[in-house]
This record gives structure tokens, C-alpha cells and sequence, in this order.
């Protein structure tokens, strides 16, 4: 288990000042598409079951067995061309006295999203820091599932994604648990692997000493109420299953706390952990559509089922709201503006048009492994 402290402020923490880190390993081919076949994953359909709300646009239209969705690889596609048809839209929002104004491109997947969502990080890692000073300690979780059934067959990636998340509850509890006697926020973080399948990465901000051991809980009870998840994921004696960090080390000049703490110190890990999480918080670049492919297949099903990359504690997200840069709450969006052209939001769904997935002949439940 990984013990190396890192730093959020000091000397030596992260250029806070300077622009948002990105990605480099891009797709430089057509459509975003590295040259290769296509993976069988991508040929499943989004998801098998009934009941799953999705957005029109991944829709198959030409299924004759009832309101399907297309295969994962189409809804790549899909998501390619939302992305290009956004690049001349502004969102409208309107206040109580019937004045407009326009505010940031609406999708989350580009550039001046990616911004504000790092300038939010900035807020969070600051504002605890000071909170937690140099008590402050920082965990690393992650949390995986397997993306194949019992025969080795891919599963379709919202079912699987679906399948992941189904423990979260139950984390939830382990982690208050097992942190009943400090105070803690939590930022999680939804990864893709390089096959474009999602795995979590959460971090924990703790105030006070906290070692591995106290986490081991937590990953039980993801495994437990994950039937996709398994052990062989989940080591616990994995750096990249719990990492634990001292973040608040270089606070009080003078005092060495890794050494008074026998935490193996490194200077060249320092700042590691901020730089790791806001790495997966922007669009791995300027353009989205550079992504390598795996990052746009996972940004592909992100939208397609309406999904947040990131799922902030309550407290963490009122760090995170310390310098508001988003409209005040008197601003409600009305609609989005192309060409000179207001399009009305839909209330209802955000301005998104859905539909929820439904067969005449409904299939059988995918199987599942562990």
C-alpha cells in the first residue's frame, strides 16, 4: 500500500495559477478514430434492458422490436456530431425579470467547461487545505467491475456502467464507518479504462492521521454488493486499489511529519494526487474530438445516459462553490441560441429529449460473472 505524501500547498504544490492540464495522447484520424477495427465491445448495443433512459439522439430508429438504442460505436458517432453541431451554440438564460443574457457552450465536454470544472479542484483543494491544515491526509479508492459476462462476451457499456455503480450506497455507509471519528470529504471520479468501460477513482480528504487499513472496509463493501465486481481487482494490498498520502506535510517548516509518522517521504511525488485528478476532470485537450478514442467512447456513453464524471460530497461541493462562476440562481435556462436562432429548452430533461428503452419482445437478463 502506497504511503508517499503529497502536497496541495506549499512550495512545493501544483502551479495553481497556470491553465488546465490536459491529455496528449491523441487520435489523429478521421472521425477520432485510432486505425484499427472496431473492438466488440463497441458493436453492443448500448444497453440490453428495458427501462433505461437515454437520449433521443442514440435512439435506433430502424429496430423493429420496439424503442432500442444503437451499438456503442454508433453512439460515438452520434456524440462526434453533437459535438461539432455545438460549436456555434450558446446557452440563453433568463432571470425573473424576463432579461436574457448568454452564458458558456453548453456541453460539458468542452474546453471552457473543462475550466471551470479545474477552477472548481482549485476551490476544493485551497479551501480544505486550509480547513484541515497540516492534519490534512489524503486516500485514493478505486473501485472496478468487470466489463465481460461468464463466457468472456463484452456487456453492453450502460449496463455494465450501471452494474458498477450499484454499490454506491453501500460505499457510502462503509466510508462513514470507517471515518466516524474525523471529518472527511470525498470527490469521485468516473475513469475509463483503455477498453472505454468505466471504473471510480475517489479521493478522501481526511483531517487527521488515517492509514490503508481503515479503508479496507470501504473496498469490501463494493465487492460485495457489485456482482461484477471480484478480489483479483481488488487487492488490498494494491497501491492501486487504496492509497493513502500525509497532503498537509510541508505546512509546518521544520517539522519533518513522513519522518515523525514513518511515512516514506518523496519530494518528487509531491503534488501528485492534484495534478492525477485534474487530469481526469477536463476533455484531454482543446479539442474533444482529439480525445484518444477509448476517453470519446467513454464521453460518449457519459452523455448518452445523462451521467456526471465527477460526484462531489456535500461539503466538497460547497468548497468547490466558494467563488461561484457559474449563473446565480436567479438565472434559470431558457434555451440555447444557434445562428441567431432561440431554441426553447425542454423543462423537463434540461433541454434533452429522451427516451426510455422498451422491446415488444423483451430479452432474456444478461448473464453476469464475478
Amino acid at each position: 500500500m502506497n504511503t508517499k505524501p503529497t502536497a496541495l500547498v506549499g512550495p512545493n504544490s501544483p502551479n495553481w495559477g497556470g491553465s488546465r492540464l490536459s491529455k496528449t495522447n491523441r487520435a489523429h484520424s478521421q472521425n477520432g478514430r485510432s486505425q484499427r477495427s472496431i473492438p466488440e465491445s463497441r458493436k453492443r448495443p448500448l444497453t440490453d434492458r428495458d427501462g433505461i433512459s437515454l437520449r433521443s439522439e442514440v435512439r435506433d430508429l430502424a429496430h423493429l422490436n420496439g424503442d432500442r438504442p444503437v451499438s456503442w460505436d454508433l453512439a460515438t458517432d452520434r456524440w462526434r456530431n453533437y459535438i461539432r453541431d455545438k460549436e456555434d451554440v450558446q446557452s440563453v438564460f433568463e432571470n425573473c425579470d424576463g432579461e436574457r443574457v448568454q452564458g458558456s457552450k453548453p456541453h460539458r465536454f468542452s474546453p471552457e467547461y473543462a475550466d471551470k470544472q479545474y477552477a472548481k479542484l482549485k476551490d476544493l483543494e485551497r479551501g480544505i487545505s486550509e480547513a484541515y491544515g497540516k492534519r490534512l491526509h489524503t486516500a485514493m479508492l478505486t473501485f472496478t467491475a468487470s466489463s465481460t459476462d461468464d463466457s468472456g462476451n463484452p456487456l453492453p457499456p450502460v449496463d455494465h456502467l450501471d452494474d458498477l455503480l450499484e454499490s454506491w450506497d453501500s460505499i457510502r455507509r462503509s466510508l462513514d464507518r470507517a471515518l466516524d471519528e474525523n471529518r472527511y470529504e470525498r470527490l469521485a471520479i468516473l475513469e475509463p479504462h483503455k477498453s472505454g468501460y468505466i471504473h471510480v477513482h475517489m479521493a478522501v480528504f481526511v483531517d487527521g492521521k488515517v492509514t490503508s487499513t481503515e479503508f479496507e472496509p470501504v473496498i469490501e463493501s463494493h465487492v460485495e454488493n457489485c456482482d461484477l465486481a471480484g478480489w483479483t481487482a481488488h487487492d488490498l494490498d494494491d497501491d492501486d486499489t487504496i492509497s493513502v498520502r500525509h497532503a498537509g506535510a510541508d505546512r509546518q517548516p521544520g517539522y519533518n511529519h513522513a519522518l515523525a509518522e514513518g511515512i516514506e517521504y518523496d519530494s518528487d511525488a509531491l503534488g501528485e494526487l492534484a495534478i492525477y485528478l485534474a487530469e481526469y476532470l477536463g476533455t484531454y485537450g482543446d479539442d474533444p474530438l482529439e480525445a484518444p478514442e477509448h476517453v470519446q467512447a467513454a464521453n460518449a456513453l457519459l452523455w448518452s445516459t445523462g451521467r456526471q464524471r465527477w460526484r462531489p460530497s456535500n461539503g466538497a461541493q460547497q468548497y468547490m462553490a466558494t467563488n461561484p462562476r457559474d449563473p446565480d440562481s436567479d438565472w434559470q435556462l431558457v434555451g440555447l441560441e444557434k445562428d441567431g436562432e432561440f431554441i426553447p429548452a425542454d423543462p423537463e430533461n434540461g433541454g434533452v429529449d429522451r427516451f426510455v428503452t422498451g422491446s415488444l419482445d423483451p430479452p432474456d437478463p444478461p448473464p453476469t460473472g464475478h
